[in-house]
C-alpha cells in the first residue's frame, strides 16, 4: 500500500502530531508499506530520532500562531493547492492519512485536492477544545469538507464530544502510541534515591496552556518539606525567557534543560513526572512517563481523563492550584510505596498502547475505505 501522512505539525516541530506521525510513519514501514509524509518548510534543526528513515515532501512555509493556548502552525505560499496536487498525482498513493482535519492550511486543501486526484483521506483528529467561534460561524462550509473523508479517527472520545457539537460524522477511536522499546523502566540503572534530593520532572513546550507557572508557584511549598528537591524543565519555546526570569528567585532549586533529544532518560531518572497541561485531547506525554514507570500528577482535563485513572495510576489535580500540587509532590515523594505502585501499573497499562497495536488498528481503517468503490475524481477548482 503506497500511503501518504499529511501534517501542519512535523519535525523540526515538537509535540505529540509529529510523534504520532512519525512512530506512525515507521511502523506501516515495518508492516511493508510505502510511507511518504507531506508537511511544510520549517525552521531549526529535526531531532536525533528522525534522520531520512522515510520520504519527506515539503511544499510552502509554515508559519507559527498562537491558538488554543499555545503555539499551532499553518501554511501559506503560491498556488498551494496545485503543487499539492501535482506531489500527490506523482506518488500515486493508495491513501491520504490526514493528521488535523478541517484546520488550516492542510486540513482543508487535503481532501479538496485528494477528491480532484481520486484518493480517499483518512482524516485523524487530536484536538480537544471547549468551544470554537469558527466552527460555530463557517459550520456549514466546513462540513462539506468533512464530508470528503472516506473515514474520520479521534485520539480520544473527548475529541469526539468537542467536533460533535457542530459537525455530523462518524467516528472511530483510535489513540495515540507509544514506543515502548525506548520508553521503559530502567531495571539494570534505577536512580538512586536517596543519594540526591526529589527529581521532578516537567516536559513540554512552554507555552501558556501547559502552565508551567502552576509549578513555580508550587516549589516554595514544596522546598520548604524538601529542601533539596529540584524541578527539571525540559522543552523550549516563545515563552523561555519568561518562565526563566519567573523561577529566577527559586535559584539552583529549577533546572532549565532547553530542548532534548532523550526524553527517555529524563523519565528515568525523575521520581515524579508532572504535567499540570489545561487542555489536552490525549496526554501523549502520560503515555511516555507511564512507559518509563514514572509516577504521574497530571492536571484534571477531559483528554488525561481518557488515559489515567486518579488514584491508581496518577494523580488528578486543577491545573491552576499550586498549593494542592505541592501537597501532592509532597504526599508522593513521601509514600515509596505508593510510587513503586504507581509505577508498575503505568507500564502494564503503556503496554496497551504500544504503536505496533496502534498502527494495526488504522491500517483497519485504511482497508476498510480501500473496500469500498473507488471514487471518481469531482471538478472542485483549486485557487
Amino acid at each position: 500500500m503506497r500511503i501518504a501522512l499529511v501534517a501542519e505539525d512535523f519535525y523540526p516541530q515538537l509535540g505529540g502530531v509529529p510523534e504520532h506521525v512519525h512512530h506512525l510513519a515507521l511502523e506501516l514501514q515495518r508492516s511493508g508499506h510505502d510511507v511518504t509524509v507531506l508537511t511544510s518548510h520549517m525552521r531549526g534543526d529535526c531531532p536525533g530520532n528522525f534522520r531520512d528513515q522515510y520520504p519527506v515532501r515539503r511544499l510552502g512555509t509554515s508559519v507559527v500562531v498562537y491558538a488554543n493556548g499555545g503555539v499551532s502552525r499553518i501554511t501559506v505560499g503560491w498556488r498551494l493547492g496545485h503543487r499539492l496536487e501535482g506531489i500527490l498525482r506523482e506518488g500515486q498513493f493508495d491513501v491520504i492519512h490526514l493528521h488535523g482535519g478541517l484546520a488550516p492550511t492542510f486540513g482543508i486543501l487535503t481532501p479538496i485536492v485528494a477528491r480532484r486526484v481520486g484518493v480517499p483521506v483518512v482524516a485523524t483528529f487530536h484536538t480537544w477544545f471547549p468551544r470554537s467561534v469558527a466552527y460555530q460561524i463557517f459550520g456549514r462550509p466546513l462540513q462539506s469538507i468533512l464530508d470528503l473523508h472516506a473515514a474520520n479517527i479521534a485520539v480520544s472520545q473527548p475529541v469526539i464530544g468537542a467536533y460533535s457539537r457542530y459537525f455530523s460524522s462518524r467516528w472511530d477511536v483510535i489513540p495515540n502510541g507509544v514506543d515502548v522499546e525506548y520508553f521503559h523502566p530502567d531495571k539494570q540503572h534505577p536512580p538512586r534515591r536517596g543519594t540526591r534530593g526529589p527529581q521532578l520532572l516537567y516536559l513540554h513546550r512552554l507555552e501558556p496552556r501547559n502552565h508551567l507557572g502552576t509549578l513555580l508557584a508550587a516549589m516554595p511549598l514544596i522546598l520548604a518539606h524538601h529542601p533539596d528537591a529540584e524541578l527539571i524543565v525540559a522543552g523550549d519555546g516563545p515563552w523561555r525567557a519568561y518562565y526563566q526570569r519567573a523561577a529566577k528567585a527559586l535559584g539552583s532549586a529549577v533546572r532549565f534543560l532547553g530542548r532534548i533529544d532523550d526524553r527517555a532518560e529524563q523519565y528515568r531518572t525523575a521520581d515524579i513526572y508532572l504535567c499540570p497541561t489545561m487542555r489536552a485531547a490525549f496526554g501523549i506525554t502520560l503515555l511516555e512517563a507511564l512507559a518509563s514507570g514514572t509516577p504521574l500528577i497530571v492536571a484534571d482535563n477531559p483528554g488525561f481523563r481518557s488515559v489515567v485513572e486518579d488514584g491508581v495510576d496518577a494523580v488528578v489535580l486543577p491545573h491552576d492550584d499550586p498549593a494542592a500540587w505541592a501537597g501532592a509532590v509532597t504526599a508522593l515523594v513521601d509514600d515509596p510505596r505508593r510510587r513503586d505502585s504507581m509505577s508498575a501499573r503505568g507500564v502494564e497499562k503503556a503496554a496497551g498502547y504500544a504503536w505496533p497495536l496502534v498502527a494495526r488498528r488504522v491500517l483497519a481503517v485504511y482497508e476498510r475505505v480501500l473496500s469500498r468503490p473507488h471514487r471518481t475524481p469531482s471538478v472542485i477548482s483549486i485557487a
